[in-house]
């Protein structure tokens, strides 16, 4: 869980853009890091579609 927190502290000073990129650039949407999953996180509280 502490992992997730970090994550989530981390990508939340992200742009709208730099979370497209990030999401973008996932190698295997079946296996998420904790970055990767505070990423879309983010970006469904901004209601960014991906």
């Amino acid at each position: 869980m502490q992992d997730h927190l970090n994550a989530a502290g981390e990508v939340a000073d992200l742009t709208d853009q730099q979370l497209v990129e990030l999401w973008i650039a996932v190698p295997d949407p079946e296996q998420l890091t904790p970055i990767e999953q505070a990423v879309i996180d983010e970006m469904e509280r901004r209601d960014i579609d991906f």
